[in-house]
């Protein structure tokens, strides 16, 4: 498989199986045509609000960039846009899994658990504006 298709493939199982152990449930879009690999939702009531769901797009990385204590992910234009901004129905969020340099770290089996490496970040840009082509996208 493909290095960077087995990182990425390792990073929404992070998010599934983090999902799963919260008591959510998952679902993945069987396209990416509109900036969502998962949607998770909250079987039954929350609160005031009957099944909530959010939506997440999952990037990872092996080398994160870390400046002043934050992760700092790129993204094209086109990805950042499909997650900025105000005006969806169901919430938005860009999770960055930060992943082991080697496949092999990705799960560590015993016969008493299972672990997976290493953490999971995410952000909603609700609050940031959508962004021209050719313009500098904020850092997320």
């Amino acid at each position: 498989m493909n290095k960077n298709v087995h990182q990425g493939l390792h990073g929404e199982g992070f998010i599934y199986a983090l999902a799963c152990a919260g008591g959510f449930t998952t679902s993945r879009m069987n396209l990416d045509l509109d900036g969502v690999d998962l949607q998770i939702a909250h079987p039954g009531p929350r609160g005031t609000t009957r099944s909530p769901k959010i939506e997440v797009q999952v990037k990872s990385s092996s080398a994160p960039q870390v400046k002043d204590g934050q992760i700092h992910q790129s993204l094209k234009v086109g990805h950042f846009n499909q997650l900025a901004g105000a005006g969806f129905q169901v919430p938005r969020f860009l999770s960055v899994v930060i992943v082991p340099t080697t496949p092999e770290e990705y799960a560590v089996c015993t016969d008493e658990h299972m672990r997976l490496s290493t953490a999971a970040y995410w952000l909603s840009l609700t609050d940031h504006e959508t962004c021209q082509a050719g313009r500098k996208i904020p850092r997320a």
